[in-house]
């Protein structure tokens, strides 16, 4: 269905978020729309007017979900001579190649990324992952998720990929109402070896965590492996499959590396093999647990890094004051494991933990723990995953890197 061909009004205050420059808009502010969408032979794009009538751009659509409109184009006006609206996947297909030439050109020493990132590359909903000649899709939009399979094989052209693979299983799609999915759209065996710097990495894509792996912390490993002291002893809590531990044990010192989940330590272990990383040890714990642990027995590192999974996913205020707590306490543990001149990395993934609220959960633990510490970087996800000016929703990772005195 071509867009214009449905048109959905929306109220006073959301003219002004499209105006504002903010993508979603969410049910009360919608007026009148379709009665259908996408996911049930309606239109997957509509043509957004205020009040009087005025056009101001085009969005998905979904009918029943609480949110109801993300903003493809905010163009207030269309060129009569212009030729017919693009379909959905036309769209796409334009801007995939638009989003595939800026990654190119930000010289990434790596082969795995983020090709494109939703609202931040013009395509609300929809995340596109490669990782060597593999690909991950998410859809979570009721229009994307429609042109699933379209998409796909518009991936699979542009990135010549040898499968393509769905990871619609997150908390994501449930703001349009959508099941949960994960499968293979495209090819076959999901398992695949990629390359962050000198590091080789390998993930099952269609089970292991995110899109397979934590690609948003890529430069920011990077980054903090050409800080460290060549010889550091570093300590990675949280480490999934190693990616921060893996990047430091390049340093040439002793580097170990906390994940309570068993499947996790055996793939963090197996890369470092891989890697030739015999000065890494992984180890299974609670990384809780073990900080205090290392801290009674008086164990310090010269590189501490505190990346946990995201603490502060549901709930309301009360739930939120809990996850707080617990980054303190991992923050607190982890500035006094680290020797005087030493880094301490702090992150968070949680995007309910605002960044006025991470500085001051870090400054907070920092004063308990008794330590005087510098700020090198107040780092967001990598570059491949580009925030949208306006729109704090498109950055959820806060990664802090400090000096301790």
């Amino acid at each position: 269905m071509r867009p214009d061909s449905a048109t959905a009004v929306v109220s006073a205050r959301g003219a002004a978020r499209i105006r504002a420059g903010h993508p979603w808009i969410f049910r009360p502010d919608v007026v009148r729309g379709p009665a259908s969408d996408a996911g049930d032979g309606g239109p997957a794009l509509v043509t957004v007017e205020d009040g009087r009538g005025k056009r101001l751009g085009l969005a998905t659509w979904a009918a029943r979900a609480r949110l109801a409109l993300r903003m493809v184009d905010r163009r207030e006006r269309q060129d009569p001579a212009a030729a017919p609206a693009r379909t959905l996947t036309e769209i796409v297909e334009v801007r995939l190649q638009a989003a595939l030439e800026r990654r190119a050109a930000l010289r990434l020493d790596r082969d795995a990324y983020r090709v494109v990132h939703a609202e931040s590359d013009q395509l609300p909903g929809l995340v596109i992952d490669r990782y060597a000649d593999a690909a991950v899709i998410q859809t979570t939009s009721v229009a994307m998720n429609a042109a699933r399979a379209e998409i796909a094989e518009i991936v699979r052209a542009r990135l010549d990929a040898r499968v393509v693979v769905a990871r619609d299983d997150g908390s994501a799609r449930d703001f349009e109402d959508l099941p949960r999915f994960a499968g293979i759209l495209h090819g076959g065996d999901a398992r695949v070896v990629y390359r962050l710097g000198e590091n080789r990495l390998e993930a099952d894509l269609l089970r292991d965590g995110k899109t397979g792996g934590f690609l948003d912390q890529a430069d920011n490993q990077a980054a903090l492996a050409a800080l460290a002291p060549a010889d550091a002893r570093a300590l990675d809590a949280f480490t999934y499959h190693g990616g921060f531990a893996l990047a430091l044990a390049r340093r040439g010192g002793e580097t170990r590396a906390i994940d309570e989940n068993p499947d996790a330590v055996a793939r963090a272990a197996a890369n470092a093999r891989r890697n030739g990383l015999a000065n890494l040890k992984v180890e299974r714990g609670n990384s809780f647990d073990l900080l205090r642990a290392f801290e009674a027995a008086g164990e310090r590192f010269d590189v501490v890094v505190i990346d946990p999974p995201a603490l502060a996913k549901r709930g309301g205020e009360a739930a939120l004051a809990t996850a707080a707590r617990a980054y303190k306490e991992l923050i607190l543990r982890g500035a006094r494991l680290t020797r005087a001149g030493g880094l301490l990395c702090a992150c968070s993934c949680s995007g309910r933990v605002s960044r006025a609220h991470w500085e001051e959960i870090c400054t907070e633990a920092l004063a308990d723990a008794g330590r005087t510490a510098q700020v090198l970087a107040r780092a967001g996800a990598g570059r491949d995953h580009p925030e949208l000016a306006g729109v704090p929703e498109t950055g959820h990772l806060k990664a802090w890197t400090y000096r301790i005195l």
